[in-house]
């Protein structure tokens, strides 16, 4: 019962994110992440910004640091391989990174047995790091499809 309570919007998270569409006729799932990932210009940063929403519940649960980097990798991972268009939405389909995070979080608060945990402070930074991170890795990547489409334009059509 308390852990339905202390992870409740997580969850809600996770599964939007991750799981609330169902493919008739099977059981594979897919979530609002590889959908947002489409979208052009940062899509997979505005995905990413719902996912941190997880991570910063999970700090305020007072999760330990190591997870919360873990958490993070999870995310950071999802971003960087949904910066490749296609490659990435599909990626973001199999990782199902914030169902990970949700999952180590529901972990941890079983462990505790519903005692409350710190919860006081905990690594903004960490969010801001995230953050920043995933908006370099989206801008490269832009930049890198950027110059590829000159450089084809300039080297392999026909003038």
């Amino acid at each position: 019962m308390i852990l339905r309570k202390r992870a409740r919007a997580s969850k809600r998270i996770a599964w939007i994110l991750d799981e609330c569409i169902r493919i008739p006729g099977t059981r594979l799932r897919f979530g609002l992440d590889p959908v947002i990932g489409l979208l052009p210009f940062g899509g997979e940063t505005v995905a990413t910004l719902f996912g941190i929403l997880l991570l910063g519940d999970a700090g305020r649960k007072g999760i330990p640091l190591k997870t919360l980097i873990r958490m993070s990798g999870n995310m950071l991972l999802n971003a960087g391989v949904g910066a490749i268009p296609g490659l990435g939405d599909l990626f973001s389909f199999w990782f199902k990174s914030n169902s990970r995070n949700y999952q180590m979080l529901r972990e941890f608060l079983e462990s505790t047995d519903g005692r409350q945990t710190t919860g006081g402070w905990w690594p903004f930074w960490l969010i801001f790091l995230v953050l920043g991170l995933v908006l370099a890795i989206n801008i490269v990547a832009w930049l890198v499809l950027f110059f590829l489409i000159h450089w084809v334009s300039d080297h392999l059509l026909p003038a």
